[in-house]
């Protein structure tokens, strides 16, 4: 078993150790997807555990012996990104434990950040001036973001979280799920513009936001345009194709049932 932990967490270095046999009080369950994210206490501490997916074969040998493993890749990129002034829940730790020789299952430990994300906004009421206020903030945090030259590779509402400070009456923002991320020169469409595509946004809230951001930056609005609803449509031509696919594969197997 490999472990890093942070040095402002080595007091809890024993409890941490205990994780992959799961030695410790789970008091909520995120999701578990491909990943299981839990909310923990330890040692009277609310602490958050990402255990990812166990990889292929081929993931397994690339993670042993040329990559970085996602844990590893999460935990590093979060002190980065601190650095850079940005929000993420602090890293406390990551652990990668063997079977056979080859890497197996990675661990993700951080604070736990008690803030909701913004896929959660559209489930509550707001006024037209809140709704205006957060899409400004979040420009503002997007803009910054770019100008730092980070870009992160999973920029969708579920792994961004926003509260609002009420000293200053600004929104503030936090990321999660950051093990895939850029860092460094961006280019002014091709990267910047990937961002907007994650978001899902409608075809009206993206052009207001859009227009706004391109307005701050000095871009061109319709070449930003353009760039964003050229991946827009790269994905939904490579949903179709998979859903063919699975289609195709059902029919087949139904065939041979029959």
């Amino acid at each position: 078993m490999k472990i890093k932990i942070h040095k402002k967490h080595e007091s809890i270095a024993a409890e941490l150790k205990k994780i992959p046999d799961r030695q410790y009080k789970s008091i909520h369950t995120f999701r578990n997807k491909r990943n299981t994210v839990e909310l923990v206490e330890i040692n009277g501490t609310t602490f958050v555990i990402k255990q990812y997916k166990v990889p292929n074969i081929f993931n397994r040998i690339a993670y042993t012996y040329f990559r970085k493993s996602k844990a590893q890749r999460a935990y590093e990129y979060a002190l980065k990104i601190l650095r850079c002034g940005i929000s993420t829940p602090f890293p406390v730790a990551y652990i990668e434990t063997t079977r056979g020789g080859l890497f197996h299952t990675g661990y993700f430990i951080s604070e736990y950040i008690p803030h909701p994300t913004l896929d959660t906004w559209r489930e509550q009421e707001h006024s037209e001036t809140e709704n205006t206020k957060l899409a400004e903030d979040f420009i503002n945090f997007t803009i910054d973001l770019h100008e730092k030259e980070i870009l992160p590779l999973d920029y969708n509402p579920g792994n961004i979280f926003y509260y609002k400070d009420e000293k200053s009456g600004e929104y503030r923002f936090a990321l999660t799920d950051i093990n895939r991320a850029k860092f460094g020169r961006l280019s002014r469409y091709k990267d910047t513009m990937h961002s907007f595509e994650q978001l899902g946004l409608s075809a009206q809230e993206l052009y207001t936001i859009l227009t706004e951001y391109c307005k701050r930056r000095n871009l061109d609005i319709e070449a930003s345009l353009f760039v964003v609803l050229y991946y827009r449509i790269k994905k939904r031509i490579k949903k179709m194709i998979k859903q063919k696919a699975k289609k195709q594969h059902s029919r087949k197997q139904h065939k041979i049932h029959c």
